[in-house]
């Protein structure tokens, strides 16, 4: 027997134990997560190595799928490597271009004469190779992922052996390319995962179950939010539930317990501790991940920063109750000023009907002074539920400041040193010159009570352009111009809790009978119904500033009228007119009928606005007054001076109000004369209002 003959007999008995070894070394490679040049590389290696003359060559087809490159050619000449790596795949483009397009084995026996290497044939015969065996190597799916290819030096056909031996070179590559592949998709799903949780604006963690359940992985958020960095805080098992707020830790192991039996969402929200001291909120959602037998079970969480969210919802809870207890304060104003009226009429009746140096006189007097007191209440109420007659004008701040503060020396005491600092060139405001007295005085007596020792108070007016991006927008502020009443003293200050409440009526922090606990409430009113904001800042032993800021009136600050222009009361308030009175409140109604008929005039009254426009439509004569409370069941006094201008175009108007809902109605409501009378007023007001509107031109 020849000796190539006995090399190659060998070498076929040797070849599947081969094989088997060569198996065993790529798979290990491929759990190794070796590199895949490296494991090709391996696997051509070990093919020459057994078989004499062949040369190995592995192409990678490019995402395109058109175009091969080079992956492993460890015994071909570089020459020859460089100039196919980058070849388009085609019906004609070589073995391993016409397999990859095919889909399918090619075998080139020559290449100097196959017509499938035309075009390359230059390229490969200088190198001396003159047979190609290429084969497809394809994914699970099918999908092309490039080709294996054998090289001889001379022309050549394989037999039964060598093609074995391809395919099975072409298997392992198949296996390695797909677990390359499948690696690579991995690390980019991990890439986006990792990059996604690092750019949420939330902690996202994973814990075992368990109060004290060691943490094993938590996002780098945990530094920003809670100051503490991601290897800080896995390293102490119990640092979650130690910097849960004590109120709210029971309420959230409660939560986990139920999580641990029932194993379906864990769902909390709490307050936690940051390592400067701020608390934060947190909405912390997690759900179980699958784990072996052997292995602790573990949940997968994300924490959510709430607290802006849940400081929004604190601010519209305490506006809803503002309006709530405003709406309830506006009602009960308006139900007691229609009882002062009945008391304040009864009693100019009885004084009426006395003498002048009459014993009783004193006591009547004495009725009036508490009735005006009870006046000066239900204004206070009606300030904080923003429901009171209101005379807006543009107007100076520092003109008000100024007199106010003359009176404020001695409200306040010796002990306390006032400095008033108005701002030059100040901007006008439009506002009720009595209710920014009112605002003044009001924050004035809130810093002398929290003085009781003495102090400075200081009052300053400034102009304040807020925009885009300034902080206080975040409160619902609008950007614009502002002027800004900032009233500061050097007392003992507010803790945050006391911040919380202090806009809520009724709320001090004086003794008992000390204090209504409507003064700030008041101010928050007035602010409120001008249109602007209030800031405070303050901490405990260190005073408080009150920031008030009003919106800029566009309009020109108006002229003050001449002294003799203003309309004087009548001399007399009697006359023959007619007037139509609406009021529901049956004994008001009844004691001004009378009271107007004895003075000459021909009265129509009705209960409501429905009775109102019946009495109207049967009446055929002038009507020239109607005398109207504003708010009425069925057909409101609005409603009923509009409707009737629209039939009696020449009737004047007089509204009568506890709390006027439309403020707008004083400076008129579409047409025609208007007044409003709050309730209580007296009779003899009546009587000079009817009798000034009637003589108007």
């Amino acid at each position: 027997m020849s000796t190539g003959v006995q090399k190659a007999a060998d070498a076929a008995q040797k070849s599947p134990e081969a094989l088997a070894r060569l198996d065993v070394r790529v798979l290990d490679m491929v759990m190794a997560r070796a590199a895949l040049p490296e494991i090709l590389e391996t696997l051509c290696t070990n093919i020459e190595k057994h078989y004499s003359g062949l040369l190995c060559s592995v192409l990678l087809l490019d995402a395109d799928g058109t175009t091969l490159r080079h992956g492993a050619s460890p015994s071909l000449p570089t020459d020859y490597r460089q100039a196919i790596d980058g070849v388009q795949i085609g019906a004609c483009a070589g073995s391993c271009g016409t397999a990859a397009f095919r889909r399918q084995p090619v075998i080139v026996s020559d290449i100097a004469t196959d017509p499938l290497w035309a075009d390359f044939r230059h390229l490969a015969l200088p190198h001396g190779l003159r047979a190609c065996w290429s084969t497809p190597i394809t994914s699970q799916k099918g999908s092309v992922l490039g080709t294996f290819a054998v090289y001889y030096r001379e022309p050549r056909t394989p037999d039964a052996e060598h093609l074995q031996l391809i395919a099975h070179a072409t298997h392992l590559a198949a296996v390695a390319m797909e677990w390359d592949r499948a690696q690579a998709e991995l690390r980019s799903a991990e890439n986006r995962y990792r990059t996604l949780v690092e750019r949420l604006p939330a902690i996202t963690y994973i814990a075992e179950l368990g109060a004290q359940g060691p943490w094993h992985y938590v996002s780098p958020q945990i530094e920003s939010m809670l100051g503490f960095s991601p290897a800080e805080f896995i390293s102490n098992s119990s640092a979650w539930i130690d910097r849960v707020h004590p109120e709210d830790r029971e309420s959230v192991l409660a939560v986990e317990d139920h999580f641990q039996k029932n194993r379906d969402l864990f769902q909390a929200e709490y307050r936690m501790f940051a390592r400067d001291g701020t608390v934060l909120w947190f909405r912390d959602e997690a759900v179980m991940l699958p784990a072996a037998e052997d292995q602790p079970s573990l949940m997968q969480g994300v924490m959510y920063d709430i607290t802006e969210r849940k400081r929004l919802e604190d601010q519209l809870r305490h506006s809803q109750k503002m309006e709530a207890v405003g709406l309830l304060a506006g009602g009960v104003a308006h139900d007691f000023n229609n009882v002062l009226m009945l008391i304040q009429a009864h009693n100019e009746r009885l004084r009426g009907g006395l003498a002048w140096d009459a014993s009783a006189q004193k006591e009547s007097l004495g009725i009036e002074h508490a009735v005006t007191r009870a006046a000066s209440l239900t204004g206070r109420l009606l300030a904080f539920s923003r429901k009171q007659v209101l005379q807006p004008k543009v107007m100076d701040l520092n003109e008000v400041l100024t007199e106010v503060a003359k009176m404020l020396d001695r409200l306040i005491g010796k002990s306390i040193a006032l400095r008033v600092m108005p701002a030059l060139e100040l901007w006008p405001v439009k506002a009720d010159p009595g209710q920014i007295e009112q605002l003044i005085m009001n924050l004035a007596v809130n810093a002398r009570d929290a003085m009781p020792q003495g102090g400075q108070l200081v009052i300053q007016t400034r102009n304040a352009e807020i925009g885009d991006a300034h902080p206080r927008l975040r409160d619902g502020v609008r950007p614009g111009r502002y002027v800004t009443l900032i009233v500061s003293d050097t007392g003992v200050g507010m803790d945050s809790e006391t911040q919380t409440h202090m806009f809520e009526p009724f709320f001090t922090t004086k003794e008992p009978g000390k204090g209504t606990g409507l003064g700030l409430a008041i101010v928050y009113g007035v602010v409120k119904q001008i249109g602007g904001w209030t800031h405070v800042n303050s901490k405990p032993g260190e005073g408080t500033t009150f920031e008030i800021y009003l919106p800029w009136a566009e309009e020109a600050k108006a002229l003050a009228p001449a002294p003799g222009t203003q309309g004087l009361f009548a001399t007399t308030a009697r006359g023959t007119e007619t007037i139509l009175l609406v009021e529901d409140e049956s004994g008001i109604r009844e004691l001004a009928a009378e009271f107007l008929r004895r003075l000459g005039y021909m009265v129509l009254h009705g209960m409501d606005g429905d009775e109102a426009l019946r009495i109207a439509e049967g009446h055929e004569d002038l009507i020239h007054l109607l005398v109207t409370d504003m708010a009425m069941p069925n057909v409101g006094g609005k409603e009923l001076a509009q409707r009737l201008r629209k039939v009696r175009p020449e009737i004047k108007v007089l509204f009568m109000s506890g709390y006027p809902d439309h403020p707008a109605l004083v400076d008129g409501d579409g047409g025609g004369q208007t007044t409003v009378l709050q309730k209580p007023f007296s009779l003899d007001t009546l009587a000079q209002q009817v009798r000034t509107l009637l003589d108007e031109q």
